[in-house]
């Protein structure tokens, strides 16, 4: 096939462009219309503020500061990045950067290869105005001097660094592992943790976008107004417990059990779900909890809300094992694998998924050793 010539470029670069000025994200907007029209009919042009000042609002050269075209060009690009969160299936990429990158304002278009399950599912982040941090929790250890020893409980950790009140939740939880002389510390963050982390980080980079690691320490940082990519569980990540403890994630069916290791509960399970986990020779309760049978099948839970604090998205990736971190990491940015759940979800990749929806995966520990790989995680049940 040959490579289009020069006005078919231009061509689909304009039908792009109407295709935006016409749908819900610039909807009530006529200033932001107008404004996608003059940068798209100038082209390569790269516009100062001072002359988009002058010559698109037709302001006196007296009162040309730039400052009002600022505001403009800031709105703008919050709707051309809600076009393309709307419309994953684009082919072609309209994208407005900053003026210090470019020495001007100025329309930049790039080609996508084909439609993307990747790019689909991770639109709403990658199309953030603001930094999208990838947030993992940090491990509560303590060291007992005398007998040489450092030791954790999965269910153990605390909001923030006070040694009291670690020491508090130790005697409450495992009392006869208490002593008055241990030391508490968060020491390491989980090694599936930090691995899940970086393969997302990595898909980003991939698409310029470069996302800072944050290690969790209190229940309401500032990242949580922004659009986290949160790994860990409401066991050992403060800020998750936050969110999902909330008001905005009752209607959130799959959880990881808050007290119990390897303990999980679906909420009002559906026959499907019960069926599902029959056939692995795992069986619900009536109110929907289960105990996962860690020797040799561990689960894991994707979910993603609306970010109930600030804008954007949420997207929690949460297991007790630390292969089955890392392989639900890899399914979420592995195109051929995230097909896969696409198909069984029900979603078209070519349509925006729905902004609410939980996923369960599994992976096998082969030989059901916690000291060797997961398999691939394969979906088991959904919701949306």
């Amino acid at each position: 096939m040959s490579e289009p010539d020069e006005l078919d470029i231009t061509a689909m670069r304009r039908a792009l462009i109407e295709r935006m000025a016409s749908s819900p994200a610039f909807a009530g907007s006529p200033a932001s219309v107008s404004l996608l029209w003059f940068l798209f009919k100038n082209g390569e042009k790269n516009l100062s503020g001072k002359e988009i000042d002058s010559e698109f609002l037709k302001r006196p050269h007296l009162h040309v500061d730039g400052n009002t075209t600022r505001q403009q060009v800031l709105e703008l690009r919050k709707r051309i990045r809600k076009y393309h969160i709307d419309a994953p299936q684009e082919r072609l990429l309209c994208i407005l950067p900053d003026a210090g990158h470019t020495a001007g304002y100025q329309l930049r278009f790039e080609q996508l290869d084909r439609v993307s399950a990747c790019r689909n599912f991770w639109s709403v982040h990658l199309q953030f105005n603001k930094e999208v941090p990838v947030v993992c929790s940090r491990l509560l250890f303590y060291w007992d001097d005398t007998a040489g020893m450092m030791f954790r409980f999965m269910d153990t950790n605390i909001e923030g660094t006070g040694k009291q009140e670690a020491l508090d939740v130790l005697k409450h939880r495992h009392r006869k592992h208490y002593k008055e002389d241990l030391i508490p510390g968060h020491l390491y963050v989980d090694a599936g943790s930090v691995a899940a982390a970086e393969i997302v980080r990595e898909y980003f980079r991939m698409s310029n976008r470069h996302l800072p690691l944050v290690l969790d320490k209190f229940s309401n940082p500032d990242w949580l107004k922004s659009s986290p990519i949160v790994i860990g569980n409401v066991r050992n990540t403060p800020s998750m417990k936050r969110v999902l403890s909330s008001p905005a994630a009752e209607r959130l069916a799959y959880r990881l059990d808050e007290e119990k290791f390897c303990g999980i509960t679906i909420k009002n399970p559906k026959k499907s779900e019960t069926d599902a986990f029959a056939a692995m020779n795992i069986e619900v309760d009536a109110d929907g909890s289960f105990c996962e049978p860690f020797t040799n099948i561990t689960i894991g839970i994707v979910t993603r809300i609306p970010n109930p604090g600030g804008s954007g998205a949420m997207t929690f990736i949460s297991a007790d094992g630390t292969f089955m971190t890392e392989q639900l990491a890899t399914a979420l940015t592995n195109e051929s694998q995230l097909r896969v759940v696409f198909a069984k979800m029900g979603w078209s990749i070519e349509a925006p998924i729905p902004e609410r929806f939980e996923l369960m995966f599994k992976a096998r520990l082969w030989p059901a050793n916690f000291d060797d790989q997961a398999t691939e995680a394969e979906l088991i049940c959904g919701r949306a």
